[in-house]
């Protein structure tokens, strides 16, 4: 009966953890081409338990999932967009079209790690993206996880 009542206890703590972590931080992000080819002009949504995320510190690099390590994209920082609380704006450039992924490192109000899938493809007018996000705690500077 112990075992039963550990084993039931550790399943709900299994999926609270997950519904709660779901819920911490999440990214839209909508790009369109600019300037030249694989060049994106994209703002991102950032937002915290559903709230707007205002004076964050936010860079935004990208890979290549099918690729790992083949491309150097450099870091560039996203700026908040007046009058928008919790949306940011960057422009990168990517090195070919394909599936790529955007990646998220926020120094503050707190520190954390996010993807999101992004489709760079040839000539096209309007990239975007979807809210799915994946957190990366690994390397995590910070114990705010509230």
């Amino acid at each position: 009966m112990k075992n039963a009542m550990n084993y039931a206890m550790g399943i709900a703590l299994t999926f609270t953890a997950g519904v709660i972590q779901a819920d911490m931080i999440t990214t839209k992000t909508t790009c369109i081409a600019h300037a030249q080819e694989l060049n994106y002009m994209c703002k991102v949504n950032l937002s915290r338990h559903s709230h707007p995320v205002t004076d964050a510190i936010l860079s935004v690099s990208a890979d290549m999932p099918s690729m790992p390590m083949a491309h150097n994209i450099k870091p560039v920082m996203a700026m908040p967009v007046a009058d928008t609380a919790g949306q940011y704006m960057f422009v990168i450039e990517l090195e070919m079209t394909g599936q790529w992924r955007l990646i998220y490192n926020i120094a503050s109000p707190f520190v954390d790690r996010l993807y999101e899938p992004f489709m760079a493809g040839s000539g096209d007018t309007v990239a975007h993206t979807h809210a799915t996000t994946t957190m990366d705690h690994s390397d995590m500077q910070s114990t705010d996880h509230n």
